[in-house]
């Protein structure tokens, strides 16, 4: 079958064409695995140089997830992140660092957002970095929660392969504080590469399954993989949910391995359902309101850079500083005309 005609003009007809060969390919060898034996379609998780396989899909692991009302804690951390200045080799990036507490939906605790700055070499040190300064926020005041209260992260609960130990034994160290005051650390993903061993993506897959067993109704999955075959810097059990019976996405879910010793993932999931952002369904309010606290305008994001440009004259550093910053701009100014 050739491309649409919709696809003519800019876009080389060829191109398309392979592009939807793959999908095909994908989608069908999917289907007939499904009908030759249901146990061949499974997760694959890639860990470096390891392919880490999941359980197969069954039916019996889809759940329906109930909302559960509660007065609880929760407290939840986000970072917003800018690149301040690319010199090329290097980058100057800034952070803004929010909280917030809710106590129910009352909003109880709203400290001023801070900002951080640094120096990376590359993509993996700011994403350690930004795991980093969320920590270390969450550390000052983790100390309001008490036992059952709720810690939301956006993000998985564990750390890169790239990171280094000591930022892997920091994220132990919140998990740990947390689950000695016997409260419970989850984070939820907006975004997620798990993936089937056909190639198609897991939560896509679980939300077509999900559509024709459980239509209407808020869904939980679990288990994905074997706790044993898990890094031991993955500090959550990994599920997927979605938690409104009325909304198009799924998230993946990380929660602590600690909270779920002692607590069942059903309870767990219909407390965080509980706190659905009204103005955004599905997802937790508290992890919603942080994430907006961290956004950055391109006002302040001016500011800072005057401050720092003036911090560096002060220094003496500011005429080779800007011939770095010059070196890399000529595709902003002459290219993309910014």
């Amino acid at each position: 079958m050739k491309a649409k005609s919709v696809f003519k003009g800019n876009v080389v007809e060829t191109d398309i064409n392979m592009v939807l060969d793959k999908l095909r390919l994908v989608y069908l060898r999917r289907k007939a695995k499904a009908l030759i034996d249901y146990e061949e379609v499974y997760p694959v998780l890639k860990v470096k140089n390891r392919r880490i396989l999941g359980l197969p899909i069954r039916i019996s692991r889809l759940k329906v997830l109930d909302a559960i009302p509660h007065s609880k804690r929760v407290l939840s951390v986000d970072a917003g992140l800018k690149v301040l200045f690319d010199c090329g080799a290097f980058k100057i990036i800034l952070a803004k660092v929010a909280a917030g507490m809710w106590v129910g939906r009352e909003k109880v605790l709203e400290p001023e957002p801070i900002k951080r700055i640094t120096l990376v070499w590359d993509k993996f040190e700011a994403a350690e970095w930004l795991l980093r300064v969320e920590i270390e926020a969450l550390l000052s005041i983790v100390h309001l929660l008490k036992a059952g209260d709720y810690c939301i992260l956006d993000r998985c609960l564990m750390a890169m392969p790239a990171f280094r130990k000591s930022t892997k034994e920091f994220f132990e160290k919140l998990d740990h504080v947390l689950s000695s005051r016997g409260a419970i650390l989850v984070g939820v993903s907006k975004a997620s590469q798990l993936r089937l061993n056909t190639g198609e993506s897991l939560i896509g897959y679980l939300l077509h399954l999900a559509d024709r067993r459980l239509r209407g109704v808020a869904w939980y999955y679990y288990p994905i993989f074997r706790e044993s075959e898990l890094p031991p810097w993955y500090l959550g059990s990994i599920c997927v949910a979605k938690l409104g019976p009325d909304v198009e996405h799924a998230f993946r879910i990380d929660i602590s391995r600690k909270a779920l010793a002692s607590r069942d993932i059903g309870d767990i999931l219909g407390e965080v359902a509980f706190l659905q952002d009204p103005a955004t369904p599905g997802y937790p309010y508290p992890a919603k309101g942080v994430h907006d606290m961290t956004k950055i305008s391109e006002e302040e994001l001016e500011m800072e850079r005057m401050r720092f440009l003036e911090l560096l004259d002060e220094e003496g550093l500011l005429k080779n500083f800007i011939a770095d910053v010059r070196s890399v701009t000529f595709k902003e100014r002459y290219l993309w005309r910014r």
